[in-house]
Order: structure tokens, then sequence, then C-alpha cells
């Protein structure tokens, strides 16, 4: 993870919020749920907010030039007005996507132009909502409690706290989140502002460890102020649990993973590819924009990918027994 550290912490030099006490934690884990409320605007009896994020996706390695094989990439918004923990608005605009969710007294409903979320607006949502995943600040979920490693050093002056490696998050002294580093990716936080005291970062920049640009994204917030109630109102039926603009933690489904297609003799052997790929699952089990996001030697996974694209899983993932759309990802490792 150091390979990342010098840029992004003469960075905070000039962009680091207000915060000024050191956070004094005992582990990895006190340090992670520090960060999860430091940077949760969505708690109960958090003042109500306007968000608006325009985010650029680009087209990561797909050893593909196949126009069916590319991921969907393009310039995007997101949009939220939230009032309290049942009452919000959230909105999504990316190329040819476009999707409402709200919740209300009238439960929660939603309404897009297709039922199939692309992979960047997953990807990115996952960041902005969830900077810190759930399993990690909430130990209990994986019914377990992990051992961290921490680290303290310093870059040309400036302090930080470095737990784990990868996955590995970097932050000032003071608790403030940087950087994280997950299943091949790299995600910054920066140029983050205190509003009401919560830290949002207002620039967020997702690369793959191969250093192929993801996503580039800049967030504003604001007071809510006077909202009416018609902004929560959408027709029709409350949407199904698996219906959802919010990403799932692998913990909320229940997906049976039969296995691949393809022949294991593929991945052994001398030119056997290592990393990390990454899919989405729709709600009918087939798979959709696999990319590579980390490895040493991507050429490799050229046998492997026309094998896995295309795929359908016999059972798609479900929560509440109503099929959902995940994001699955597959490490390759050594022999």
């Amino acid at each position: 993870m150091k390979f990342y550290v010098a840029a992004l912490l003469f960075t905070t030099l000039t962009f680091s919020a207000a915060a000024q006490q050191d956070h004094k934690a005992k582990d990895g884990t006190e340090w992670l749920q520090h960060a999860a409320d430091q940077m949760n605007l969505r708690a109960f009896g958090s003042t109500p907010f306007h968000m608006k994020a325009t985010f650029h996706a680009f087209p990561g390695i797909v050893l593909s030039k196949e126009k069916s094989d590319q991921i969907i990439s393009g310039d995007g918004t997101y949009e939220e007005t939230w009032v309290a923990p049942h009452e919000w608005r959230r909105e999504v605009t990316f190329g040819s996507y476009h999707a409402v969710e709200v919740e209300s007294p009238a439960g929660r409903k939603m309404q897009a132009s297709s039922d199939y979320e692309p992979s960047r607006v997953l990807m990115f949502l996952e960041e902005l909502l969830y900077p810190v995943p759930r399993r990690f600040s909430s130990p209990l979920r994986m019914g377990q409690h992990l051992h961290w490693t921490i680290k303290n050093g310093a870059v040309g002056g400036q302090p930080y706290v470095m737990i784990g490696d990868d996955p590995g998050y970097l932050f000032l002294p003071t608790g403030e989140l940087l950087q994280s580093v997950f299943g091949g990716t790299v995600t910054d936080f920066t140029k983050s502002r205190v509003f009401n005291g919560r830290l949002v970062p207002q620039h967020i920049q997702m690369h793959g460890r191969n250093k192929q640009d993801l996503i580039t994204a800049d967030v504003a917030v604001e007071p809510a102020g006077q909202v009416e109630a018609a902004a929560f109102a959408l027709p029709g039926s409350p949407a199904d649990p698996g219906m959802t603009l919010r990403p799932l933690d692998f913990t909320e489904y229940t997906f049976a993973d039969p296995g691949r297609q393809y022949s294991p003799s593929e991945t052994s052997g001398p030119s056997r590819p290592l990393g990390n790929l990454r899919e989405i699952v729709d709600r009918r089990g087939m798979v959709h924009e696999l990319e590579i996001l980390y490895s040493p030697n991507p050429e490799n996974f050229a046998p492997v990918l026309p094998l896995m694209r295309g795929d359908k899983f016999r059972h798609p993932a479900t929560i509440d027994r109503s099929p959902c759309e995940i994001v699955h990802e597959y490490i390759f490792g050594p022999n």
C-alpha cells in the first residue's frame, strides 16, 4: 500500500478537514468504526441535507474490442435529498440509465429505465454511501472480530496511520480517512469538509492497482432546506427487497455459487493469470461487465475472460427471497 501514500499525503497538507485532535483508538476496528461514524451523514438524528455528485466513469481493463464486452463509461450524476432514515430520495443518471428511489411513510419505491444497474454506478455508490465496508465497521456482520495491523509513519512531515494492507486504510492521525485499498481497487477521499459535524470528501477518485482510472467524482452537500412531501412520492407499489440502488454487502444476500464453466486448466501453468476480476451478476443470474481490477500479468487472462463473459448462474442472488443484483469478485492466486 505504501506505493500510493506520498502524493496523497502531500495533497492533505492543503485540503485536509479542520479536525485538530488526534484520534485515540485501541485497535484497527475502532479506527474503522470511527471513520464510518465520522462520515455517516445518514445516522438517526442527523441534519437533513441535499447532496449532488457529478462523476466520470472510465472503461477499465477488458482485453476485448467487442462492444458488448465493454464497461459502460461516461459522465453521470447522483442526487440525494435526505430528511430522516425513512424519508429520502436518491436519483442517478448515467448515460441512458436513469433511476429514482424514495422512502416515505408509503414505503420504499423505485423507478428505473432498466432493472440492471451499471457496474460503475454500483462502484461509485459503494464508496459514496459506505466508504468503510459494513463488514469491517460492524464485525458482527461477519461473526468475527478481525485483527488489523497498525503502522504509524510520516511523509514530508505529514504523519499518517495505516490500518491493514489489502484490505488497507490510510488515515490522518485525526481519524480522517484518506485512502482505501480493497480487492485490487484504490480509492482516494480528498478535499474533505465538515458538514454539521460530519466529514464529507468533496473529491473521490478510484483506480485499479494497475493504475487504470475507474471513477473520478466531485461531491457537494448543503442543508436540505424546506422539502415538500411530494419529493418523496412515486406511483406504484413498494419495491421488492432486491430492487434497490443501494449496493448490497455480501452479508445481506444469499448466493449459492455453483462454480464457473471454464476449464481449471486455463488457470494453471507458468502463464496462469494472477489478480482480481470483477463482474456484475444481474437479477436473472447473468454476468455483465467483466473486468480486470488488478493483475501483474493481465494479458494472461485473455483465454479466461471469454469463457466467463455471458455466463449464467443457475440461481441469482436473493435478499429476503427477492432476486437482487450483486458485485461478484474473484482472486486468482498462485498455485
